[in-house]
């Protein structure tokens, strides 16, 4: 089995799991493994058991703000469409990044669902490893599902604005040095969050698309001021990659994470919110 790199808490354990472990529980009825790759990319076949969910149904445009959520009503009809209940543990994967999957992932633990996992690598390292792989993706049993929100998750305009020069928070700008710089502009204003440290969310990948070992990666953002004492803020432009971040800090271990919901297609394209 593969060895959890994370802090070994409870919490995190299993929230990262390699695809050997997976492949053992293609016959666990209680596990739902999910394909969030674009409807193009799925030529190479897909693991042997796992739903395709199009990406468009996690998020929802409000005004310039690209990745909200959507409702609560729309939520509740994705569970039941994945036919997840209380006691289904959900792995997620894509193509090998995991952006698009730790959205789902996110998007879970604010609908209060906390058993969730990101297959680490994608179906690229499904396939390297020599897995096998099924034809076509398969259909979930409908089921009865609810949303139990989870606020602690989430954080929106009015709490991202009220932590600025907090000292028991942490904003993290999870975006490309350009974007951060305000040389990359993808909304009405470029820049970054006044006191937001940048970290990017590529950073914590190898070239195999796998995670740096937790002790460097907890040092690197430490020096940030990315503690865990601290409750962590990231964002990004439409919150894909700050939501892989929020993965990421809880496996290692961080209590306390926050993801931006609006990030900065919403920060940046108002005229009211203060800019660096």
């Amino acid at each position: 089995m593969h060895e959890d790199r994370g802090d070994g808490s409870p919490a995190a354990a299993g929230l990262i799991v390699d695809v050997r472990d997976v492949h053992a529980l293609l016959e666990d009825p209680s596990v739902r493994i999910v394909d969030l790759r674009a409807k193009d990319e799925c030529t190479d076949g897909f693991v042997p058991g796992a739903l395709w969910l199009d990406y468009a149904r996690l998020v929802r445009r409000a005004g310039q703000a690209e990745g909200m959520l959507p409702d609560r009503a729309a939520l509740a009809r994705l569970l039941m469409d994945l036919g997840i209940t209380p006691g289904t543990r959900v792995i997620a994967h894509d193509g090998g990044s995991g952006l698009r999957a730790a959205r789902l992932l996110w998007t879970l633990a604010v609908c209060g669902h906390p058993q969730y996992a990101l297959m680490e690598g994608g179906i690229a390292a499904w396939r390297s490893a020599g897995l096998p792989c099924a034809v076509a993706p398969v259909r979930a049993t409908k089921t009865a599902s609810s949303v139990h929100w989870d606020a602690s998750v989430t954080a929106d305009l009015a709490y991202v604005h009220d932590s600025i020069g907090h000292g028991n928070r942490c904003l993290l700008d999870v975006r490309s040095p350009g974007e951060y710089a305000g040389q990359d502009v993808r909304a009405a204003r470029g820049g970054h969050i006044p006191g937001a440290v940048h970290f990017e969310w590529s950073g914590v990948l190898d070239e195999s698309a796998r995670l740096g070992q937790p002790t460097a990666l907890r040092d690197r953002l430490a020096r940030l001021g990315a503690v865990p004492e601290r409750e962590i803020i990231p964002y990004c432009q439409s919150n894909r990659r700050s939501a892989f971040m929020f993965v990421v800090l809880k496996w290692l271990g961080y209590p306390r994470v926050r993801a931006y919901e609006g990030s900065w297609s919403e920060w940046g394209n108002r005229d009211d919110t203060p800019v660096e």
